[in-house]
C-alpha cells in the first residue's frame, strides 16, 4: 500500500524538484533500522522511518516545511495503522495466556 502526500512547497528529493512525496507501507525492516541508526532520539527515529518509506535520504526531508511534514507523519499513522474490519469496526486481537511452569 502506498500513499501521495501532495506538498504545499516543493522540495528537492534525490535530487529531483517534486511537490509531492509517495510513502510506502512500512516494515519491520524499517522499524529496526531506524531504530539502530537512532538510538533513544525519537525524532531521527521517525524522520529514518519516514525517509525509507519514501525512499531517500533523511536530509532529503529536513527541508520540507512544518505543515507538509505534519502531513508526512498523518500519512505514516494512516500506512502502519491496522486496517478496519470490512463492517468499519476494530477487529479484536485475542489472545490466551497460560501460567508458566
Amino acid at each position: 500500500m502506498n500513499e501521495t502526500i501532495k506538498l504545499s512547497t516543493p522540495v528537492t528529493i534525490n535530487g529531483l524538484p517534486t511537490n509531492q512525496v509517495v510513502l510506502r507501507e512500512p516494515t519491520v525492516g524499517d522499524q529496526l533500522d531506524a531504530r539502530q541508526l537512532a538510538g533513544n532520539d525519537d525524532a531521527k527515529f521517525e524522520m529514518t522511518m519516514l525517509a525509507n518509506m519514501a525512499g531517500c535520504a533523511p536530509d532529503d526531508l529536513r527541508q520540507v516545511t512544518l505543515r507538509d511534514y505534519g502531513k508526512l507523519q498523518k500519512a505514516y499513522l494512516r500506512l502502519s495503522a491496522e486496517e478496519p474490519a470490512a463492517d468499519g469496526k476494530q477487529s479484536a486481537v485475542v489472545g490466551v495466556v497460560t501460567p508458566a511452569g
